[in-house]
């Protein structure tokens, strides 16, 4: 597909002229998010990613799942309305629109799949950005080539000073690029996004086998307590990890009317795993430590063929006892 580039003046009324809601970073009270946008001026394609992923725009942290009324003996439920109108993400990174492939292997692997998850992905399309500042926590290319070899998005941006390189990845994304504001790249813009790339992959660590190395995970290792003794539950990595979907489902019933909800939780808290009968199988940290890393590591390849980690880094920016999950992985796999 030819790769085109546009003036970095003509985003604005590129993304006007699609006519469809937009999705971009954008930096309130110093953290940035991706949220809906009108005002183009406001998205904030800052160097290093955005505080928070993409995980909301496909799995809200809260999500009304049906409503019901009572009557008698029957009940009337409505079910929660799917996505339907299309919508673009625009400034995604690489590891953020990685993780939706493992997100959409588990969203699929139960029957039947989760439509709403589904009905979203359908109807967005995704614009990414080549990440040229990655962040001191980030660690995408020790688990995977997308840095430079994106999947799940449909057009792939690099800054290349006064414009943007792109590429388009999928037929939707040709038709994005299928306006007046993209023109042909020249020779001269694929050598300055080499030259951008090869920059940025020296600041990056080499590619590690995991996948590999988890068959040899120790489940009675003495890190599992050196992780309980720092952690203190707060489930900050979880909340902020793209690659997490773990939920909780609630009701919220008031008189013969209510609703179902499903919210987000995460393996890291004690009740996750609390029984009716109160039996809890990681009663400990040390156990729902094991559990994390395990998942991300060892679990997900055997039950998914993937890594659950893209290497974005955030559970390490955020954690408040510094808990690096490249640390303990390492001592691991440490021969």
């Amino acid at each position: 597909m030819e790769a085109k580039v546009i003036a970095k003046q003509d985003i604005g009324p590129w993304l006007k002229e699609l006519a469809i809601e937009v999705i971009a970073p954008v930096t309130t009270d110093g953290i940035t998010r991706f949220e809906a946008v009108e005002d183009y001026s406001s998205i904030d394609l800052a160097p290093t990613p955005a505080a928070k992923g993409l995980r909301e725009q496909f799995t809200p942290e809260t999500e009304t799942l049906f409503e019901y009324k009572l009557e008698g003996l029957a009940a009337e439920v409505t079910p929660a309305e799917e996505q339907s109108k299309d919508r673009l993400i625009f400034g995604a990174r690489a590891c953020d629109a990685a993780a939706l492939k493992y997100t959409d292997a588990v969203f699929s692997n139960v029957q039947p799949a989760d439509s709403l998850y589904f009905a979203r992905r359908e109807h967005t399309a995704l614009v990414g950005l080549f990440c040229s500042n990655p962040s001191w926590s980030c660690f995408c290319t020790e688990v995977g080539d997308f840095l430079t070899n994106p999947i799940e998005m449909d057009v792939y941006l690099t800054d290349i000073g006064d414009k943007y390189y792109a590429q388009a990845l999928t037929t939707k994304g040709e038709e994005l690029l299928n306006t007046p504001q993209f023109q042909p790249a020249s020779e001269a813009d694929a050598k300055a996004v080499k030259e951008i790339q090869e920059k940025t992959l020296a600041r990056l660590p080499a590619r590690v086998d995991h996948a590999s190395a988890s068959e040899s995970y120790d489940w009675d290792s003495m890190l599992w307590a050196e992780l309980a003794e720092k952690c203190l539950g707060c489930g900050a990595c979880s909340f902020m990890c793209p690659t997490c979907h773990c939920f909780d489902i609630q009701e919220c019933a008031k008189g013969s009317v209510g609703s179902r909800y499903r919210c987000w939780d995460t393996c890291q808290f004690e009740q996750f795993t609390l029984m009716g009968a109160g039996h809890n199988p990681r009663l400990t940290g040390k156990e729902r430590s094991r559990q994390r890393v395990f998942h991300k590591f060892k679990y997900s390849v055997e039950r998914y063929g993937m890594l659950g980690c893209v290497g974005c880094g955030r559970c390490i920016a955020v954690c408040p006892v510094n808990v690096d999950v490249r640390v303990a992985v390492s001592e691991l796999e440490r021969k």
